[in-house]
């Protein structure tokens, strides 16, 4: 004979159960995120905004400019022309929009601003790139950390020097001989980071590279970049520290 259940309301180790299920799913939840939970997308906006009101205190003000003179034409109009619930909308959306975007523009300027100077900083914008661009970084480096990243597009062939020594001429052109000696009759185009006489800054990098002309099909970009990939020595890592000279000829350290 079966037993009733006491309570009536079926059994309660299913309560309990799902108690440790649920116990179960947000300790891998904690575990998953390393015990901390993620933070919001308020919480970044917050962040980036701390970080570049830091480096950059008009970045609020401008922000605020493009936010206050789309809402007052749009008062202005309303006045002279039509109905306040019309255009006061109208000017409250252009308001945000305008805003958002020059507060996007001082933030991507004060990255920039970070970011120059520093060894494979013109890598990294590229890497951030939308469309299709075939980077390899650090084809060729030497002592004075100057640095050519190499990038296969529809535009041919780009190769970019950048660094604070005085040899990135030249392992410029020793890349770009190189690759034309590779890919032929294909289109090269060389830059070179800086801010002197027929250089480019790193923050106008990327408008340089939009505006190169399309001379590729999308199907002549794969066979491109497995050529040059095909002929490029693995870069080895640099170590860090002094160099070790004390080593005998069969490999081992004294």
């Amino acid at each position: 004979m079966a037993r009733k259940n006491s309570s009536g309301n079926g059994s309660p180790s299913t309560g309990t159960t799902k108690a440790r299920v649920t116990a179960s799913g947000r300790k891998q939840q904690l575990d998953a995120t390393g015990g901390k939970a993620r933070p919001g997308r308020l919480a970044q906006v917050r962040t980036v905004y701390r970080l570049t009101r830091e480096r950059d205190p008009r970045a609020l003000w401008w922000s605020l400019v493009g936010l206050v003179l789309p809402v007052a034409i749009g008062v202005l109009l309303s006045v002279l022309v039509g109905p306040l619930w019309m255009w006061l909308p109208i000017g409250i959306m252009l308001g945000l929009v305008s805003a958002m975007n020059i507060f996007s523009r001082r933030v991507q300027r004060t990255a920039y601003a970070e970011m120059e100077g520093q060894p494979g900083a013109a890598a990294g914008i590229v890497e951030r790139m939308r469309g299709d661009w075939r980077l390899t970084p650090a084809v060729a480096v030497n002592r004075h950390q100057d640095v050519v990243h190499r990038v296969v597009c529809r535009a041919g062939v780009v190769v970019i020097a950048e660094g604070r020594g005085r040899g990135q001429r030249e392992l410029l052109g020793n890349e770009v001989r190189r690759v034309r000696k590779v890919i032929g009759e294909i289109p090269v185009h060389d830059i070179v980071i800086g801010t002197g006489p027929g250089e480019v800054p790193l923050p106008k990098l990327q408008g340089t590279l939009m505006r190169l002309p399309r001379t590729l099909r999308r199907g002549e970009v794969d066979p491109v970049e497995r050529r040059l990939r095909a002929v490029t020595a693995p870069s080895l890592p640099i170590p860090k520290g002094p160099i070790p000279r004390n080593i005998p000829r069969g490999g081992k350290m004294r």
